[in-house]
């Protein structure tokens, strides 16, 4: 499972939601759901994100720990 760090990869290099929206030739209400809980993009959208950022696509997502239920061993009669 991976979790989108957009806002963190802006933040950290100091571009604003303005700036990302203008270099991927959007106005900047378009670009809001990206930052929305849940939003998961098509690994395409990723493409074009990091094209447009000059960044690699690993720079704009971190792999999450799954938070499943683990599975208990089977005794051995």
């Amino acid at each position: 499972m991976t979790k989108l760090k957009l806002q963190a990869y802006l933040e950290e290099n100091q571009i604003t939601k303005y700036a990302f929206a203008t270099v991927l030739g959007k106005k900047p209400p378009a670009v809001r759901p990206y930052f929305r809980k849940g939003y998961d993009p098509k690994l395409s959208t990723l493409g074009k994100w990091a094209k447009a950022l000059r960044c690699e696509i690993s720079d704009l997502y971190v792999e999450a720990k799954h938070k499943g239920r683990q599975r208990r061993k089977r005794r051995s009669m």
